[in-house]
């Protein structure tokens, strides 16, 4: 086995969350936890069908083990609730640098691929009038006009060199970013609903894109985020249009059309009118009371009708397996799946190219 092996074993095992012991009983204790030490410490090697169960118990390809391609992490913005535990930011962590070192696999044989140019390098943000400023100067950079809707968040970020990745990171897990070899990443998490999505994927990018003061304190920093998610899906001038300088109240037949025109939440929407001070504190505090009454915090009762996932890292392992870069094998374990469900994939490729 190669010297690497007990790190990889490891690292498969805080991934899937599990101790020692957690890991001989879901082995049927084919192996005692003293194996499993000498394994991880390279003092002993599993033979073919012990390696094999260890792959099915931790839920990786025999494969994974024996990667040698392995990258640094640079920097991370881990944005995280409090709900979220110990063993639990481990396990994501380690499943989020292993997401990424395949990611970057797969891209190491498209080395032509356009590096990450960053519109809003001269920013340095202060205050929410910044931001605004800040948010409009992406969407004009971008091409995307100044007023209108923007239907796929994810894809515009992917069309501008940005890696964003799907992971289930459970109820206690929004999003982060980060950087490997000066190449920006956005992880989301895969059971959020699109709205939520969208304005998350944004708010990491204003971490990885910004600038802010020295002046500001951390929360503060969080707030500006978050803040120029909702000025970029919906700017200042649009939303007074939509809902007028003042308002005493704003129904919620009225947020449910917005959130369906610009793919952002109600909770967003109102939150964007108190900044803009179209409605009163009171206002936004009784709205906040009744979302909360209805059980709408972490799923509103309507959808937004386009569903966001990232593309951009299947679009690049079935070029690959086309220019017969890479086999299909290597493909299920960049992938992360089984060789039959690429093998599908491939096939309705095949079938919607001939139809």
């Amino acid at each position: 086995m190669p010297s690497s092996f007990g790190q990889r074993l490891k690292a498969a095992r805080v991934m899937a969350g599990l101790s020692m012991d957690a890991l001989v009983a879901k082995m049927g204790h084919r192996v005692s936890k003293q194996a499993i030490s000498k394994y991880e410490n390279n003092l002993m090697s599993p033979d073919s069908a012990i390696l094999i169960a260890l792959s099915d118990a931790l839920g990786v390809k025999p494969d994974y083990f024996f990667s040698k391609y392995e990258i640094a992490v640079d920097s991370i913005n881990f944005r995280k609730k409090a709900t979220l535990g110990k063993k639990a930011v481990e396990s994501l962590k380690a499943r989020i640098k292993d997401t990424i070192e395949r990611y970057s696999e797969l891209e190491s044989f498209f080395p032509d691929s356009l590096p990450f140019a960053n519109p809003l390098s001269g920013f340095v943000i202060s205050s929410l009038d910044d931001i605004r400023k800040a948010a409009m100067e992406l969407r004009k950079a971008w091409g995307l006009g100044s007023e209108g809707p923007i239907g796929y968040v994810i894809d515009c970020l992917e069309e501008h060199s940005i890696r964003v990745i799907e992971i289930d990171g459970g109820d206690g897990f929004d999003g982060l970013s980060g950087w490997v070899i000066q190449s920006p990443f956005i992880i989301l998490n895969s059971t959020a609903p699109s709205d939520r999505k969208r304005l998350t994927a944004l708010h990491e990018f204003a971490h990885l894109s910004l600038k802010f003061s020295d002046s500001l304190s951390d929360s503060e920093e969080e707030k500006l985020c978050h803040s120029f998610g909702g000025a970029f899906l919906l700017p200042r001038d649009v939303l007074i249009e939509e809902l007028g300088s003042k308002r005493l109240g704003i129904s919620f037949f009225e947020l449910d059309r917005l959130k369906t025109q610009y793919g952002i939440s109600m909770q967003a929407i109102m939150y964007r009118a108190r900044q803009e001070e179209i409605i009163s504190e009171y206002v936004y505090e009784s709205f906040s009371r009744e979302i909360s009454a209805r059980n709408w915090r972490k799923r509103e009762p309507n959808r937004y009708p386009i569903d966001e996932h990232p593309l951009r890292f299947e679009q690049l392992l079935h070029r690959a397996i086309s220019e017969e870069m890479i086999s299909v094998s290597k493909a299920a374990y960049l992938a992360n799946t089984s060789i039959e469900e690429i093998r599908r994939q491939e096939l309705l490729k095949n079938d919607i190219a001939h139809s």
